[in-house]
């Protein structure tokens, strides 16, 4: 089983008076962090009871029609509320009102029943969620980390290795490096999803990203969000999936397929909300000359960026776009999404990746992947335009790993899941 970094966060707060909310697409593994949190529950508290639900099961719908057969239920099977209760809740967001739902039952019995519930559409779950305000915690469940994947193929238990302490890294790179590019280059074709990641032959694993695809298509798209056009919903996926890293045009992608621009907009917003893609927006001070309108798009997940544009056997995935991606997915694990944007200026100056830090500081990251990396005129200019604001300046780089005298640190990037900024 793939070790989850996350879970420790998420056991902190078992036994507290707060709703646990698991976001993240299907298949993510999601229902396995919540066994492994049933786990943990069994084995520190013998008094209480746990009760597991899905709620896409048609079998469990008299149960989720209101708080009071819900209550019936958990009494007449689990000894509630005489009981302390954990009631688990799978794919919460297709009850009816679910957040209005968990409210009443929460307010009522705060002190006998945690709830820990996971969902796979942002959309329906920030729908949902803002009876919870106050009384939820949220947990982003990403997929499968590099340096979850790497941790897992060599049945190590390698800690993130801060950036500051730049004589421990060089010896880490110079003991792990040839493993490491060996895992990268799989996992930049294959991506996180974890049991793609479990599955040993190329093939199978196609068929297992195939399957993914299909599923979320028919239960999510075509069924819960009930998209009529799939083939022009399937289109604008495998368009954005070209153009990771790149700027989007709304309305060259509305044109590229034929979909209207509110419909375009339609559904890069499902997109978006059932975790397929996010959109990073621009960073500026000077409004006028600064400000590049248009956001960027990245894939949540790198192997099934491959399996839209049928790279998953192919070198051509190599590219900058791919290597950027998997460098804005690491930094995902570090920073809230908010905080990451890009720079552009209407000159056409670009800086891949501009994070806002705490009390204003500010971090630069490029992305450099050929032969030789060198700082860019953009950082240098930006630098001097904000001299007091940039806290830190990266270049991922494809195998340069050094620190200059200004403090630019040239970072592989396959390097770079294994530190902390």
């Amino acid at each position: 089983m793939i070790k989850r970094e996350i879970l420790s966060d998420i056991l902190h707060w078992i036994g507290k008076e707060k709703i646990l909310i698991l976001k993240g697409a299907r298949q993510v593994g999601k229902t396995t962090i919540l066994r492994q949190i049933i786990a943990d529950i069994q084995k520190k508290d013998k008094d209480s009871a746990i009760a597991y639900l899905r709620a896409d099961d048609k079998e469990n719908s008299q149960i989720f029609q209101s708080t009071a057969t819900l209550e019936e239920y958990l009494k007449r099977t689990h000894g509630f509320p005489a009981k302390f209760v954990y009631l688990f809740i799978d794919e919460f967001q297709v009850i009816d009102d679910a957040g209005l739902f968990l409210k009443n039952i929460f307010d009522k019995y705060r002190d006998r029943l945690q709830i820990i519930v996971s969902g796979s559409s942002s959309l329906e779950i920030t729908k949902n969620t803002e009876f919870l305000t106050g009384r939820s915690i949220d947990f982003d469940i990403q997929r499968i980390s590099f340096r979850e994947y790497f941790n897992y193929e060599n049945k190590s238990g390698i800690k993130p290795i801060p950036l500051k302490n730049f004589a421990e890294l060089e010896l880490f790179y110079k003991t792990f490096s040839d493993k490491i590019d060996i895992h990268f280059k799989e996992y930049l074709a294959f991506g996180g999803y974890p049991e793609v990641i479990t599955t040993l032959e190329n093939q199978d694993k196609e068929t297992i990203l195939n399957s993914i695809v299909k599923t979320y298509i028919e239960k999510d798209i075509a069924g819960f969000l009930k998209v009529e056009n799939v083939t022009g919903f399937n289109n604008l996926v495998k368009i954005l999936s070209a153009q990771i890293g790149n700027l989007v045009n709304l309305s060259e992608v509305s044109n590229t397929t034929t979909l209207s621009r509110n419909t375009a907009e339609k559904y890069l917003a499902i997109l978006i909300g059932t975790y397929v893609f996010h959109l990073v927006t621009p960073f500026y001070k000077n409004i006028r000359s600064e400000l590049s309108k248009m956001p960027k798009v990245y894939a949540l997940d790198i192997g099934l960026r491959n399996y839209f544009t049928r790279s998953l056997d192919s070198d051509n995935r190599l590219n900058g776009g791919v290597v950027e991606n998997f460098v804005y997915l690491h930094l995902l694990h570090q920073y809230k999404k908010e905080y990451i944007h890009f720079y552009r200026t209407i000159g056409g100056a670009e800086i891949d990746f501009v994070i806002e830090g705490a009390e204003n500081n500010i971090l630069l990251g490029e992305v450099k992947y050929g032969a030789k990396a060198k700082v860019p005129v953009a950082i240098k200019n930006f630098v001097e335009r904000y001299p007091n604001s940039v806290a830190q300046k990266i270049i991922f780089t494809k195998n340069t790993l050094r620190q200059e005298a200004d403090g630019i640190i040239f970072l592989p990037v396959s390097l770079f899941p294994f530190t902390i900024l």
